[in-house]
C-alpha cells in the first residue's frame, strides 16, 4: 500500500510544487533545470510554465509510470525510460523558452538603440490590434501586442493564453522612439527634403499636364496623383514616375551632405481616452411620428497635457504600438510636465449632448452618458535637431513615433526637466487558469468574467485576485445557446421622486395618463439587460430589438445552481459587460419598451421627468438565458469590437 501511495503522491507533490512556483511567478530556469525537473515530475514543470491542463495531466501519467517503475516493479530501466520522456519534454520546453527577445539596451547619455525583435516575436499588425500595449508572454518571452480593452491575450508562438492583470486605473505609456541615433535623425531630414523636392518637381513638370489629362486631386508628398479619364493619362503617369525617380536621386546625392550639429530629445504628455457613449433620445422620425431610440457609440479622444507648441495626437495612429513607460528606454528622456489633467478631454471635446450619432430620428430631448473604458497618459517622443544641409543651417522638429519631420523647431525655450517619477505598475500577463480546478479558461479577449468549462464556475479577476461570481441560469436546450444578461429589478425613480416598478406603468404613463392599464396597481418586475457588447449602432440596435420580445416578454425559470457535466451548455456567449456599465446601458435600452401608441400624446416635459432624467436603481445579478440559435446567430463576430465581415453578415440578417 505504501509503494502505491508513493507512486501517486510523488508526481502529485511535484505538480503542486510547480503550481506554487507559477503562483509566485518564479523566473524561468535554465534548459538543464528544465530537463531535471521534467525527469522527476514533468507535470509540475508544465504547470510552472503555464502549459494547458490537458498537457499537465498527460505529463502526470508519465510521472506515475516512471515512479511506478521504481517503487512498484523496482525496474530502474522503466524508471529511466519514462523519466527520459519527461526530461526530453522539459528540455524542449526549456529551449523554446530560452529564445527571449533581445534585451533592451541600458539607458545612457547616447540615444538608446531599440532592441531587435526576433521573427517569431513580431508584434501583430497594427490593423488587428488598435490601441495596443507591448507585453511579454510569460511562457516563452515573445513580444505581444495586447489591445488595452482586451482582458486576455493569445501568444501565437507558444499557443498559450494569458489573462491581463494590473491596476485598471490610468495607464502610463510611451510611444516607442523610432529615432535612436544621429544617422536615423539625418535620414528623417533627408526624407523630408526629398518629399519637398518631389512636390517642387511635380508642380513644375507634372501638374500642368495632369490638369489637361483630367487630374482630380493634388497628391500628398511621395504619393502618385489621382487621375480621371483623359487622353494623356499614360504620359502623366510616366512623367510622375520620372519626377519620383529624380527626387530619389537628388536625395541620395544630398544624404552625405546632411550633418547633425545639435540634438535634443524630450517627451510630451497627452491624455487619451477610449469609452462608450450611451444615448437615449425622444424625437420624430421622417414621417413626423414620435419615437424613442437609443445608440451605443465608441468614442476615442486625445488632447495635449502641456502648452508647449507641438502637434496634437491627431487620428491616434501612434497608439498602435505603445509600451509601458516604467522601465522603458524612453524613461531616460527629459519630459515636459503635465499642466492639465484628464478633465481637459471634456473641456476640449464636443459636449456629449451634441455628439453626432447614428440615431434614426431627429432628437428633441436626449440623455447621454460616457463610460470611460481606458484612460491613458501617453508620452510621445520628439527631437529638436540643428542640422547642416550642404552648408545651410536648419532647425527641425522630428516626431519620434513616426520618424518624420513635422516642421521647423518651435521658437519657445524647451524646459529642461526630468521625467516625473512613475510608480504605477504596468499591466502584466498571467496564465489563464481557473482558480478553483486549475483548468485552462476559454479564450475570450473581451470578457469580464470567464465560465470554466471544467467546473462551470464563473470567475472574474479583481486586481490580481480571482473571485467566484454567482449566476442564475436556464436549462440548456438542444437548439439553443446560453446568453448572459444582467437581471435588474425594474426600479426607476423619476425626477419628481415617484418610483416605477413595472413596464406598463412606465410606458403607458409616459404621456401622463394610464388609458391602457387603468388603475391596476404596480407589480415588482425584473428587467434583463444584455451582458455583452455590440459596438455598432445600426446593426446593434436591430439585434437588440429582435432580442427584446424573446427576453422581456417571456416568463423565465431560473435556477441558482451552476451548470454541471450532465447539463453543460454546448455554446455560450461571453460576458463582456460589467454590472456597473449594464446599469448605464439599461437606462437607454429601456427605450425599446415604448411603442408609437405610448408616445403619440407624450410631451417633452413628461418624457424628461419619467424617463430621460430618471434614475435606474437596484442591484443586478447575472443570468444565462437559453435563446434559440437562429435568434442569437448574428451575434457571431460582432460582440465586442466587430470585424467588417461580421458586420456585413449582421446587416444582412437584420434587414
Amino acid at each position: 500500500m505504501t509503494v502505491w501511495l508513493a507512486t501517486l503522491l510523488v508526481p502529485l507533490g511535484l505538480w503542486a510544487l510547480g503550481r506554487g512556483l507559477a503562483e509566485r511567478e518564479a523566473p524561468a530556469p535554465s534548459v538543464a533545470v528544465h530537463g531535471l525537473f521534467g525527469f522527476a515530475g514533468a507535470a509540475g514543470l508544465l504547470c510552472w510554465r503555464g502549459r494547458p491542463f490537458v498537457e499537465q495531466a498527460a505529463a502526470w501519467v508519465v510521472g506515475v509510470l516512471a515512479w511506478g517503475g521504481l517503487f512498484l516493479i523496482r525496474d530502474l530501466q522503466v524508471f529511466a525510460a519514462f523519466g527520459l520522456v519527461g526530461a526530453a519534454w522539459g528540455a524542449g520546453l526549456g529551449m523554446m523558452a530560452g529564445k527571449p527577445p533581445a534585451a533592451a539596451p541600458a539607458q545612457s547619455v547616447t540615444p538608446p538603440q531599440r532592441a531587435p525583435v526576433a521573427p517569431h516575436q513580431e508584434v501583430p499588425p497594427a490593423e488587428r490590434c488598435g490601441f495596443a500595449l507591448e507585453l511579454r508572454c510569460p511562457t516563452c518571452g515573445a513580444l505581444l501586442a495586447v489591445p488595452v480593452y482586451h482582458r486576455m491575450a493569445h501568444c501565437q508562438f507558444c499557443s498559450s493564453d494569458h489573462v491581463v492583470t494590473g491596476d485598471p486605473g490610468t495607464l502610463t505609456v510611451v510611444i516607442p522612439d523610432a529615432v535612436t541615433d544621429e544617422g536615423g535623425l539625418a535620414q528623417s531630414v533627408v526624407r523630408h527634403l526629398r518629399d519637398r523636392r518631389y512636390l517642387e518637381l511635380y508642380d513644375a513638370r507634372v501638374r500642368p499636364m495632369a490638369s489637361d489629362a483630367g487630374f482630380v486631386a493634388s497628391p500628398r508628398a511621395g504619393e502618385p496623383p489621382l487621375l480621371g479619364p483623359g487622353p494623356d493619362v499614360a504620359l502623366v503617369n510616366a512623367l510622375e514616375a520620372e519626377v519620383s525617380k529624380a527626387a530619389d536621386e537628388w536625395a541620395s546625392r544630398l544624404a552625405p551632405k546632411v550633418h547633425v550639429r545639435a540634438w535634443r530629445r524630450f517627451l510630451t504628455p497627452y491624455w487619451h481616452r477610449l469609452g462608450t457613449l450611451y444615448q437615449a433620445a425622444f424625437g420624430r422620425d421622417r414621417d413626423a411620428n414620435k419615437r424613442m431610440e437609443f445608440a451605443v457609440v465608441t468614442i476615442e479622444a486625445s488632447v495635449s497635457a502641456n502648452r508647449f507648441p507641438v502637434p496634437e495626437m491627431g487620428k491616434l495612429s501612434y497608439l498602435r504600438a505603445l509600451r509601458p513607460l516604467l522601465g522603458s528606454p524612453e524613461s531616460a528622456y527629459p519630459a515636459l510636465a503635465g499642466e492639465f489633467g484628464p478633465e481637459e478631454l471634456d473641456h476640449k471635446a464636443q459636449p456629449l449632448s451634441r455628439r453626432s450619432t447614428e440615431l434614426t430620428i431627429t432628437p428633441i430631448a436626449m440623455h447621454s452618458t460616457l463610460v470611460p473604458e481606458v484612460v491613458a497618459l501617453v508620452y510621445r517622443p520628439w527631437h529638436l535637431a540643428d542640422v547642416d544641409v550642404d552648408g545651410e543651417a536648419l532647425s527641425v522638429l522630428v516626431d519620434g513615433g513616426s520618424g518624420r519631420v513635422e516642421g521647423d523647431a518651435p521658437a519657445e525655450r524647451l524646459p529642461d526637466a526630468p521625467l516625473p517619477e512613475v510608480t504605477a505598475q504596468p499591466p502584466q500577463l498571467a496564465p489563464s487558469r481557473c482558480p478553483e480546478c486549475g483548468a485552462d479558461l476559454p479564450f475570450a479577449p473581451d470578457s469580464v468574467a470567464f465560465l470554466c468549462r471544467s467546473c462551470f464556475r464563473l470567475v472574474e479577476l479583481r486586481g490580481a485576485r480571482w473571485v467566484s461570481v454567482p449566476y442564475l441560469r436556464e436549462e440548456p436546450s438542444a437548439g439553443g445557446r446560453q446568453v448572459p444578461f444582467w437581471r435588474f429589478p425594474l426600479r426607476i425613480r423619476t425626477a419628481g421622486g415617484a418610483v416605477i416598478t413595472d413596464l406598463p406603468h412606465l410606458t403607458d404613463g409616459i404621456d401622463g395618463t394610464f388609458d391602457q392599464i387603468g388603475d391596476r396597481p404596480q407589480v415588482v418586475q425584473s428587467f434583463f439587460v444584455p451582458a455583452f457588447r455590440i459596438r455598432v449602432t445600426k446593426a446593434g440596435v436591430q439585434l437588440y430589438r429582435r432580442l427584446w420580445p424573446e427576453v422581456q416578454e417571456r416568463p423565465r425559470r431560473l435556477r441558482p445552481e451552476r451548470f454541471g457535466p450532465a447539463d453543460a451548455p454546448s455554446r455560450t456567449v461571453e460576458v463582456t459587460m460589467t454590472a456597473a456599465e449594464a446599469r448605464v446601458f439599461g437606462r437607454v435600452y429601456l427605450a425599446l419598451a415604448f411603442t408609437p401608441r405610448d408616445l403619440a400624446r407624450a410631451e417633452v416635459k413628461g418624457v424628461r421627468e419619467r424617463f430621460l432624467s430618471a434614475e435606474f436603481e437596484g442591484d443586478a445579478e447575472l443570468a444565462f438565458l437559453d435563446l434559440p440559435e437562429e435568434l442569437v446567430g448574428p451575434l457571431d463576430g460582432v460582440a465586442g469590437r466587430p470585424r467588417l465581415a461580421a458586420l456585413v453578415n449582421l446587416e444582412e440578417k437584420s434587414t
